[in-house]
């Protein structure tokens, strides 16, 4: 906003806010979407938390979680063009996943992520 605080809306809802006293720079050089687990191993094995719904983002939308038309605004609500370098981390594929997905269709720039958390097999 005006006075340089962070706010994050869906649709003409605000979800988010953050002051600017949270921060010591003026801009960001980094903006992260996506989801997060914690994993202390209490059982001695990973976590059976799930992420987003507990499908891997490799199935459709509607079976898998998401966050469609992500997008950034600089101070006048003008849309902020985003790099097409984007980065996705994941620090276990057999757990969790997360895909980018940059379309013109309805959910525009997207990401699907998600897993199901402890397995066996896969994620011991």
């Amino acid at each position: 906003d005006e006075d340089q605080n962070w706010a994050l809306w869906v649709d003409e809802t605000r979800i988010g806010y953050w002051p600017k006293s949270n921060y010591r720079a003026r801009n960001a050089n980094k903006v992260a979407w996506g989801g997060e687990i914690v994993n202390r191993r209490t059982q001695g094995r990973h976590t059976s938390t799930q992420m987003g719904n507990g499908h891997f983002p490799s199935e459709p939308i509607g079976k898998v979680a998401y966050i469609s038309n992500m997008a950034l605004y600089d101070l006048h609500m003008n849309l902020y063009d985003v790099p097409t370098q984007i980065s996705v981390y994941v620090n276990n594929p057999n757990c969790y996943d997360i895909r980018y997905w940059r379309s013109d269709g309805p959910y525009g720039r997207h990401i699907t992520f998600g897993g199901p958390g402890h397995d066996s097999v896969q994620c011991p």
